[in-house]
């Protein structure tokens, strides 16, 4: 009643405006809560397709179980140690699953990021950059402990692991993921004058010396030498594999789309060679695909070289075997080897410290066991996943990401018991296909949708409306820009973190406005000019 009377002897101005503002406020709380709610709902709805889309759905279930489990149990286990070797795809995705209550985990790796290998071919051409594809280790796991340093040696028997600068690491479980290193099959001259895709470093050195020659070509068309100009502007890059052909892809665009506007004199001198000593290109695909790519490579002004292996590669030319036993030389400004992987040194010396008695007698890696247990090891002590584990599966960053969840599932509480359990189900991996980009927004998938939508092998999957989707075959081809688009979707779709996808886009975008730039801060400065 006082409040009534105190506001009667306010002007009728004054209390107006009272009104209006206390209307304003709650209005602007009401929209606030609104919004809130539906920022909420959306990143909510974000997180949850991202968990479907890249298989963490069991994340949900597993965090209330474990809860509920401390709840009940109340006394804390000792953490066991853990000791992972690599940051790479396998590493990174078991590392994710652990639960850092019930174990101690420190990572080991020379290489402190993990880095997004499908776009590593995008970073050579100036499409993303390789900042854009990285992500550090102690940001991605912040839980666990990460030591920059290269692993030496390891003591079975004691279940110890010495590295580099005395650092000595005790385990009760070892997890080697320390990948594969191209494999040169021992050919003259690859080692010493090839460049390779298999590290951000490489990208980085392809495209520094790709872009170095295209200067050097330049100054050879002013100072007269046609020859050097030819041979200079020729990119010779040897497999026919998803790298070897997404490189031709990107290659071809960026000399089209870029490289011709910028050095207009030496336009017409630009040439890509693909070499492939098998008879056809991406030998994993369907033949379709195989002879779409050709002709759509082709088209775009690709040399392709099928049935010719390299015989040897000097400074400035490469030598071809051809299939009629021939030999064909020719000039080139840069040569790109990515005809292939084999064992690291590290996992050779391991493989040989096993023995061949206890297992290993295989020349590619680590064999394993079903559950990817290392063979002549002790049960559940030592594990292997991805490139330098021979598991009858291909070396495949698909088969790497989720070899290593599957492993870190059987690490969580409740399946702990499986690690040495000679019952435990096995590894079963399953193929959710095969992309390559080939040039002018386009490219080339090879998907499975029975892996994709998770049904399986079911009364519905061979239903004959299923069936009409995608056909008698288990997989389903697009191709052109529809299957870009796919390609597109699913790598951006398989990124680590919100931080890479706006890179990624941010690239993208800029890229799609302003076209690729021709030059690089790693080119520096060039010491005979300055």
């Amino acid at each position: 009643l006082k409040l009534k009377e105190s506001l009667k002897k306010f002007p009728a101005p004054a209390l107006a405006r009272v009104r209006a503002m206390a209307t304003f406020i709650r209005n602007l709380s009401r929209k606030t809560v609104k919004l809130t709610c539906f920022g909420v709902g959306v990143v909510g709805t974000c997180s949850l397709a991202n968990k479907a889309i890249n298989d963490d759905m069991d994340d949900i279930t597993y965090f209330f179980s474990k809860h509920l489990y401390k709840v009940a149990r109340k006394e804390t286990l000792p953490k066991r140690k853990v000791v992972v070797l690599g940051s790479g795809w396998g590493a990174l995705s078991f590392v994710r699953k652990l639960d850092p209550d019930s174990y101690q985990v420190t990572v080991v790796s020379p290489r402190p990021f993990f880095f997004y290998t499908p776009l590593l071919v995008g970073s050579t051409t100036g499409v993303v950059s390789p900042g854009a594809i990285i992500e550090p280790i102690r940001d991605s796991v912040p839980s666990v402990e990460f030591l920059r340093v290269a692993c030496r040696d390891i003591d079975l028997e004691t279940r110890r692991v010495f590295c580099e600068n005395g650092v000595d690491l005790d385990y009760d479980h070892l997890v080697v993921a320390v990948g594969a290193q191209p494999n040169t099959f021992g050919i003259p001259g690859v080692e010493k004058y090839g460049r390779f895709m298999k590290e951000i470093e490489h990208g980085r050195q392809v495209r520094k010396d790709m872009l170095n020659r295209v200067e050097d070509a330049d100054v050879a068309r002013a100072a007269g030498d046609l020859e050097a100009v030819k041979r200079l502007t020729h990119f010779v890059v040897v497999g026919g594999g998803p790298t070897g052909v997404e490189f031709c892809g990107e290659l071809s665009d960026f000399i089209i789309q870029d490289l011709r506007k910028r050095y207009p004199k030496i336009a017409d001198h630009f040439k890509v060679s693909l070499v492939e000593a098998l008879p056809g290109l991406l030998t994993m695909f369907d033949k379709s695909v195989g002879s779409y790519v050709q002709s759509h490579l082709e088209a775009q002004g690709v040399d392709i070289r099928l049935n010719a292996m390299v015989k040897e590669v000097e400074q400035e030319k490469v030598h071809l075997k051809m299939k009629d036993g021939s030999v064909n030389s020719m000039g080139y400004g840069i040569l790109v080897w990515v005809a292939g992987v084999g064992m690291r040194p590290f996992t050779k010396a391991l493989c040989e410290k096993i023995g061949k008695e206890a297992g290993q007698t295989d020349r590619r890696g680590l064999l394993v066991d079903p559950c990817l247990r290392v063979k002549g090891t002790r049960p559940g002590e030592v594990f292997a996943i991805g490139d330098c584990a021979v598991s009858g599966k291909p070396p495949t960053a698909q088969v790497a990401y989720q070899q290593g969840k599957y492993l870190g599932r059987m690490f969580r509480h409740g399946s702990s018991h499986l690690i040495t359990d000679p019952e435990a189900p096995a590894f079963d991996y399953k193929h959710q296909g095969i992309m390559a980009y080939v040039g002018k927004s386009e490219a080339a998938a090879e998907l499975n949708p029975n892996a994709i939508i998770k049904l399986g092998r079911s009364s519905i999957t061979d239903h004959m409306w299923w069936r009409s989707l995608y056909g008698e075959c288990d997989h389903l081809t697009v191709m052109g820009w529809a299957g870009f688009a796919i390609w597109r979707s699913v790598y951006f779709s398989k990124l680590f973190s919100a931080r890479n996808r706006w890179s990624v886009a941010s690239d993208w975008a800029r890229t799609a406005m302003f076209g690729r730039p021709a030059s690089s801060s790693a080119q520096g400065t060039n010491a005979q000019v300055a």
